[in-house]
């Protein structure tokens, strides 16, 4: 009877721990699923605050998390681009420890056991969830950059391949570069066409150095190592940008030709509207009765001729400026005179100079900054903006007259932006 009591205790110590273990597991399972779902998702129904440390600490584990993984991607990127490459990354990375750091101290003071106002606890969560989404912002981007890196480093042989068709296009253009260059010195003055003057020899500047890269990101692909691919593709980079400058200054030669064409056919409307216009102000000046007003008229009048006597057909553009501002002073004169369907069909008239004129400056400014771009200020800069902005706001225009003198003030933006621009070259 012993032994059998005996055997019976031993059993039932051997069930109740068998029972404890399995509650402490079931327990320990039910704790871990409770806190997983409480890290996806805050409780419905939880007051503000609570909500929102909730989200701080779901973005602060996966902030960590994308730190560790960036790190792990450096170390990769380091044994295949080489620390010039990666020194981006590397950068970013720091910066996110640091950020990571800080909001790990912030979390520490909101869990420690000094009591904290509502107020901190509010500013330091809002604080947490910020420096975690800005990291992980950030990472996010610098690795997408890897990707592409790494999509390059894939594409090699193919990028070769392009930049050295794309090389010969640009070669292709030089012989017709020449020939418009020829034709634009014969028909207009040097002023008319100083943007584009040295386009040619500064596009085959730009092919060389395009086919130095090449070359160099040939023979440097051939050899594996990873200091060497990163060359291969700083090179093709290099070289890539180079020959786009290069079609783009060739690009430029031609458009201008365009616009002084257009400008010249503008001239030409301009001054027979600048004739009648003249006519018309002559016969408000014999039939006036108002001193002023006909003293008015008669030095509108004054400089609408001179301008007729003094338009170049050799810088057109130049020209309709001039007219355009005599044009100008001729519609102010007038204006008590003219009525109202009269002066809307003059401004319809004048519009076409005008907006032929600002956007061959526009557009001839552009291409000066955009050819040289390094050497271009904040100044310049600005005020072709705001003639692009004012030359797209006349052209939506349907009042004419508004039209117009948006279309004016676009080629004052643009004219000043020009002189500010050549400004910068030479300083």
């Amino acid at each position: 009877m012993g032994e059998l009591a005996s055997a019976a205790g031993t059993a039932i110590v051997t069930v109740l721990v068998i029972v404890g273990v399995l509650l402490g597991v079931g327990f320990g399972l039910l704790f871990r699923r409770n806190r997983a779902a409480a890290l996806t998702s805050p409780r419905t129904g939880a007051d503000p605050l609570e909500a929102a440390a909730q989200r701080a600490n779901i973005l602060l584990v996966r902030a960590d998390d994308a730190v560790r993984d960036a790190q792990d991607e450096l170390d990769f990127a380091l044994a295949q681009f080489g620390t010039e490459s990666t020194a981006s990354l590397s950068r970013t990375l720091s910066e996110s420890r640091r950020q990571i750091m800080e909001a790990f101290e912030l979390q520490q003071k909101l869990d420690d056991h000094v009591p904290d106002t509502t107020t901190q606890r509010r500013e330091w969560t809002s604080r947490i969830a910020h420096l975690c989404e800005s990291t992980m912002a950030r990472l996010n981007a610098e690795l997408k950059a890897f990707e592409k890196l790494r999509e390059l480093d894939r594409r090699v042989p193919e990028n070769l391949a392009a930049l050295r068709t794309t090389i010969d296009t640009a070669a292709a253009r030089d012989s017709r570069a020449a020939t418009v260059l020829v034709e634009l010195e014969s028909a207009y003055s040097a002023a008319a066409i100083a943007s584009v003057v040295d386009n040619r020899t500064r596009a085959v500047e730009a092919r060389r150095l395009a086919t130095a890269a090449l070359e160099t990101a040939a023979a440097a692909s051939t050899s594996p190592s990873t200091t060497a691919a990163a060359a291969t593709l700083s090179a093709l980079r290099d070289g890539e940008e180079q020959v786009r400058r290069s079609l783009h200054l060739y690009d430029a030669i031609d458009t201008l030709a365009g616009q002084l064409a257009a400008a010249t056919a503008a001239l030409d409307s301009l001054a027979e509207s600048t004739k009648a216009a003249i006519a018309e102000a002559k016969t408000v000046r014999d039939t006036a009765t108002d001193a002023a007003a006909a003293a008015s008229v008669i030095d509108a009048i004054t400089m609408a001729e001179t301008s007729l006597g003094q338009a170049d057909p050799r810088d057109p553009v130049a020209a309709l400026d001039r007219l355009r501002e005599a044009n100008s002073r001729l519609d102010s004169a007038l204006a008590g005179a003219r009525n109202q369907q009269r002066r809307l069909d003059q401004a319809r008239e004048a519009y076409t100079g005008a907006l032929v004129a600002a956007r061959s400056q526009v557009t001839a400014t552009r291409d000066f900054i955009d050819t040289r771009r390094g050497g271009i200020g904040r100044e310049a800069r600005t005020r072709l903006a705001e003639a692009e902005r004012l030359l797209a706001v006349a052209q939506a225009e349907a009042d004419p007259v508004i039209a117009l003198d948006t279309a004016r003030s676009a080629g004052t933006y643009a004219r000043d932006a020009d002189a500010l621009a050549r400004y910068d070259v030479m300083h």
